[in-house]
């Protein structure tokens, strides 16, 4: 019936994005403990906003507690994010919170821009080759997705093309 070209980062963004909401709803996230936490420091107005979505985190699976002037301590993050840099993770989150300026946002806002700024640090690069198993399992979680179609943010996640544009392209 045609070809279906898939862009996995935007598929895998899009799972993880399903699965981030879904813990949260459901208050099922798991959180892996670091074997040394690490301290993060931020100015007065990220501490606020840290403090205001530190609810959010903390169902994303992060263990987060405030130290006092703009300090806190992280001990655990997401399971599954082996790899990534916590403090680097953190603070582009609320790098992302301060721009869409969740500081007075519905829980429901706060959690889409949380849950999407998680799934974009732990997404596959583009590009990335992945075995064929991994591709197939990719596949199968997209279309169990309740929109397999689009990114949370609006992109396209596949295109099909029907063999009339196959054909066209090859004459």
């Amino acid at each position: 019936s045609g070809l279906m070209i898939v862009e996995q980062h935007r598929a895998h963004l899009r799972i993880l994005y399903e699965q981030y909401m879904k813990q949260m709803a459901e208050h099922s996230a798991t959180t892996q403990g670091l074997l040394f936490p690490e301290m993060v420091q931020l100015p007065p107005s990220d501490a606020q906003l840290l403090d205001h979505v530190s609810g959010t985190l903390a169902s994303l699976g992060f263990d987060i507690s405030p130290l006092g002037g703009g300090s806190f301590s992280v001990q655990g993050i997401p399971s599954g994010l082996d790899g990534v840099d916590a403090v680097s993770l953190l603070t582009q989150m609320v790098e992302e919170a301060r721009e869409e300026r969740l500081g007075h946002a519905s829980l429901h806002d706060v959690r889409h821009r949380m849950a999407l700024s998680l799934a974009r640090s732990a997404a596959i690069v583009a590009g990335q080759a992945l075995t064929p198993q991994e591709m197939d399992s990719l596949l199968s979680r997209l279309f169990q997705c309740a929109n397999p179609r689009l990114t949370p943010d609006g992109k396209p996640i596949l295109a099909v093309l029907s063999p009339e544009d196959i054909e066209r392209y090859l004459s």
